[in-house]
């Protein structure tokens, strides 16, 4: 291990760090008005399906309210659509506009050309160590 990282916890808060760095290197080379928590939003109601504002706000680990706030501005940009369910008249269904869905294809791609990019520069041998990383950093999320 490196001078900074001496225990399982130190190595835990370098994990986090470089999340964080990757996560700050991609949104820097944004080239759309959607921010973090707009994107995110867009991203699960893409992957996961229509979903309810209070829903998304759960799994997004916000506040409804804010949720709320996300979701108009999405649908201001034309990303996301609002319809009554179908059965609670009460209650507001979220989901991706075509247009979202695109944007957010878009999106990934740029991410990933960004990305692979670094990734072509870097020494071979690194690029396999890369590569290694990412199937030992899998287990710790799979359990």
């Amino acid at each position: 291990m490196n001078s900074r990282v001496e225990t399982e916890t130190d190595l835990a808060d370098e994990i986090l760090a470089m999340h964080g760095r990757i996560r700050r290197t991609l949104l820097a080379g944004k080239a759309d008005d959607v921010t973090a928590s707009q994107s995110a939003a867009l991203g699960r109601l893409v992957r996961d399906g229509a979903s309810t504002t209070a829903a998304l706000a759960r799994a997004e680990g916000v506040r409804p309210q804010s949720m709320g706030a996300t979701v108009q501005a999405l649908e201001d940009l034309g990303l996301v659509e609002r319809t009554q369910d179908p059965t609670d008249g009460r209650r507001t269904i979220v989901s991706a506009t075509d247009a979202g869905h695109a944007a957010r294809r878009d999106s990934q791609r740029s991410r990933t050309r960004l990305l692979a990019e670094r990734l072509a520069a870097l020494d071979p041998d690194d690029r396999a160590t890369v590569a290694r990383s990412l199937t030992i950093l899998g287990t710790l999320v799979e359990r």
